[in-house]
């Protein structure tokens, strides 16, 4: 399918070039220059612009269900358990929010006041790591978790950052099984 038909299709369908890179998983941005013939159109990528056009916008999903976690685990009053059984709910976030799984956390305790309170949601990529002084979710090899600043890694630690009281938080790698991004609030 060469971008000229893209463009006539998304035209007579009404569909969006927002629905298409969502669709795709890719930016508008990259859609954009996929139809002005910017950048080659590959055969995986064909195929799925072809389904897109196969499926009709009403039964294209538009939210997805994530689990929620977070009441307080053992260890403390910032801890959290993001274990499986212990799911406290399922919300709705908009389908395509981001690539791959995602998971919801109600923060637990005053660790991180006045940046994040205790009870709000925060929506977190499983397995997308963290950029340097961003929230992000740890998940601890003793089954609980905390929602802390990611500082960084060396020398077999892990740095975090808490603000109530502020302080540096220093993990032995060891002992952390996962580090999550927080994409956004809620």
């Amino acid at each position: 399918m060469k971008p000229p038909e893209i463009r006539r299709r998304l035209e007579e369908t009404g569909r969006t070039q927002s629905a298409l890179a969502r669709h795709l998983g890719k930016s508008k941005d990259s859609v954009s220059r996929m139809l002005q013939g910017m950048r080659r159109i590959d055969a995986d990528e064909a195929a799925e612009i072809e389904r897109f056009f196969g499926v009709s916008e009403a039964s294209a999903p538009t939210y997805v269900q994530i689990p929620v976690y977070g009441y307080a685990a053992a260890g403390g009053d910032d801890r959290i358990s993001i274990a499986s059984d212990h799911v406290l709910e399922r919300i709705e976030v908009p389908y395509g929010l981001s690539r791959g799984e995602v998971m919801a956390v109600r923060v637990a305790g005053d660790s991180m006041e006045p940046r994040l309170y205790s009870g709000e949601l925060v929506i977190v990529g499983v397995g997308v790591p963290p950029s340097r002084n961003a929230d992000c979710v740890v998940e601890l090899r003793d089954g609980s978790a905390v929602v802390k600043q990611y500082r960084g890694q060396r020398d077999g630690h892990v740095f975090l950052w808490q603000y109530n009281p502020e302080q540096e938080l220093k993990l032995p790698a060891d002992k952390v099984r996962a580090i999550h991004a927080v994409l956004y609030r809620r």
